[in-house]
């Protein structure tokens, strides 16, 4: 299983440096992690015939929620890309990405908190933590290789 989750990591670098590179690889990139993401959960989760049947619903409509979210923190990314490339950036502008960086994540985790009753309601609690821990790996490494990605505002 580690073996499998480490390799589903690995693609999803290559896929986050392939989407970096190129703006327009973004939107397929980020179908291609979601698939990866539900390799990841399916296989690492292991869940019983009864908890799949009512698991894959939820997070069906969970992932719905996230990507959303996720979407605009693709689009504010590329938006910043943008403007880093042609020299657009000011004191507003970054008063503004940080307000809207912090709003993005101040929703997402908002909605883990709103879903955390409803997976425990249907999950054993070790496999929701397992399954918040995923979902945590994941993030953290495409937060990684983006940060390693985008380039660090200019202050001169």
């Amino acid at each position: 299983m580690r073996k499998f989750f480490t390799s589903t990591l690995m693609i999803l670098t290559l896929i986050m440096n392939a989407a970096v590179a190129q703006e327009s690889a973004v939107d397929e990139g980020r179908q291609m992690i979601r698939e990866a993401r539900l390799e990841i959960v399916r296989s690492e989760l292991r869940l019983t015939a009864e908890e799949s049947a009512a698991f894959w619903p939820l997070y069906t409509t969970y992932r719905r929620e996230t990507d959303a979210i996720q979407d605009r923190y693709a689009a504010m990314v590329k938006a910043y890309m943008r403007r880093y490339e042609n020299a657009e950036l000011s004191d507003r502008y970054a008063d503004e990405l940080m307000e809207t960086y912090f709003g993005i994540k101040d929703e997402l985790l908002s909605t883990q908190k709103r879903y955390l009753p409803r997976f425990r309601g249907i999950l054993p609690g070790l496999k929701v933590a397992r399954l918040f821990q995923l979902e945590n790996k994941i993030n953290a490494e495409i937060d990684a290789r983006l940060a390693q990605e985008v380039p660090l505002m200019e202050t001169d």
